[in-house]
């Protein structure tokens, strides 16, 4: 079996060809940043013919990407719009009123100096669903279809839906999508009970706001790598390495860009901890300086450290 691995990052493109046979070929090629499926397809059909074979060969094809990171370190993702539960419209700039200096009015706080969402493209609709799951107040959808329409107004590219509770009950976030996709079909819609189903509203709505910010670019990547690897014929889907360690389809990662993030801190931890347990030595400590970020991995006794999200007493 073929498997080749492409990691592209802000300045370059690595790719490396792996046959069970024991051959091994790598390149590296200049990242094309305008549109990051060019360099890396144009680095695979360079790979391929120094392996001697042709492109639709190669059985698997594992992906690694910083372009979901970059954007979010370089605060250039789209301009976003969010459907919230009324009265909840603030809560993305409260968030949990952590600060790195608790007397202090004079400091900058990420979330609010670098907003995901404007406050006035937070949008807030009548509705209401208890922690149990029971709807209290009904979803008005005249309101929805206002804002809706508002927000297509302002031209923005995404937007976020993230209702009180909806990780209990997602009956409300759900139509709310039918709305959208009848009103904008062609906006981008991040759904906080499909990107983050955990209790805690501040950790569920800013994971779809961010899913949201990041959403289109990443998106319109994937979708145009995933078009080109069909039409060569490399391997039967892209598969792209998350941030928990695993790897999604091309859809998946299409729907939900927010599990790629960090994702090459951890694909740098797990190689360097199969390296490390190889060679005897399994507590590792990995970096990778790239042109736009550095990332840093720790594994005492070559175990990558992971924190539990906390559980909801009544799941």
């Amino acid at each position: 079996m073929k498997r080749i691995g492409v990691d592209v990052g802000g300045t370059f493109t690595d790719l490396v060809l792996w046959d069970d046979d024991g051959t091994v070929v790598v390149h590296k090629t200049p990242s094309t940043n305008h549109d990051p499926s060019i360099g890396t397809m144009d680095g695979i059909a360079v790979l391929a013919e120094r392996a001697g074979i042709d492109p639709s060969e190669i059985d698997m094809f594992f992906h690694g990407t910083t372009v979901a990171t970059n954007i979010v370190l370089e605060h250039n993702g789209c301009d976003v719009g969010m459907i919230t539960t009324e009265g909840f419209r603030d809560l993305l700039h409260i968030a949990r009123k952590k600060r790195p200096l608790n007397y202090s009015n004079y400091q900058d706080l990420p979330w609010q100096k670098w907003q995901l969402v404007p406050r006035r493209n937070r949008r807030v609709v009548p509705e209401r669903i208890d922690a149990a799951g029971t709807v209290l107040t009904p979803l008005d959808e005249d309101a929805v279809r206002e804002q809706v329409r508002l927000l297509k107004q302002r031209g923005v590219q995404a937007i976020a839906v993230a209702f009180l509770h909806s990780y209990r009950n997602p009956t409300h976030e759900q139509r709310v999508k039918a709305i959208i996709a009848e009103e904008f079909p062609e906006v981008f819609v991040s759904l906080s009970s499909e990107v983050a189903p955990q209790y805690r509203e501040y950790e569920r709505f800013s994971t779809a706001a961010l899913n949201a910010f990041i959403g289109p670019k990443t998106s319109k990547y994937i979708a145009n790598l995933a078009g080109k690897a069909r039409e060569a014929q490399v391997g039967e889907d892209v598969h792209l390495m998350t941030s928990a360690g695993g790897l999604v389809t091309s859809r998946s990662a299409s729907e939900i860009p927010v599990s790629l993030l960090t994702s090459g801190v951890i694909a740098g931890l797990l190689g360097g901890c199969a390296i490390g347990k190889a060679s005897g030595y399994p507590s590792v400590i990995t970096l990778d300086v790239g042109g736009t970020s550095a990332d840093v991995g720790v594994a005492p006794d070559g175990a990558a450290a992971h924190e539990a999200p906390a559980r909801h007493p009544h799941r």
